[in-house]
């Protein structure tokens, strides 16, 4: 990684993670002052599925990192908070579809895939919460 104040001048690139696999995809959620989740997608044959690292600092070290939540061939998630529970969606792309998981702690996870949707074809992109009154200001003619 590396940081920038501007984006005209940026610091030296530093080691951001090195669990032991390949890892892509991943979005880091604050939950509360040092008080970080990692959710990453674990590249590596035959895993390719979803995890979760916590750390007290967004650069990490990232530490504890689960086993995986989600099937393999599950990659890109994206985090929001609804009231007290966060939900992961990610794309299952074996089964051609969109998944999600609920979950209060990062620790357990519910599937809650019949309880979502998300537009058709829908692939990689974040998912975050609008007022209803930015929804009906957008869609005026």
């Amino acid at each position: 990684y590396t940081s920038t104040k501007d984006f005209n001048s940026f610091s030296e690139t530093k080691l951001f993670l090195d669990p032991g696999f390949s890892v892509i995809d991943a979005v880091i959620v604050k939950r509360a002052s040092k008080d970080y989740v990692l959710v990453l997608k674990d590249n590596t044959r035959p895993e390719r599925n979803i995890k979760v690292a916590f750390a007290d600092n967004p650069l990490g070290p990232w530490k504890n990192i689960s086993k995986p939540f989600s099937d393999n061939f599950t990659e890109g998630p994206a985090v929001v908070k609804l009231k007290d529970e966060w939900l992961i969606y990610y794309d299952s792309y074996r089964k051609k579809i969109y998944e999600a998981v609920a979950t209060k702690d990062f620790v357990n996870f519910e599937n809650v895939t019949t309880k979502v949707k998300v537009p058709e074809g829908h692939k990689h992109g974040t998912i975050v919460p609008v007022k209803k009154k930015v929804i009906k200001r957008l869609l005026k003619p």
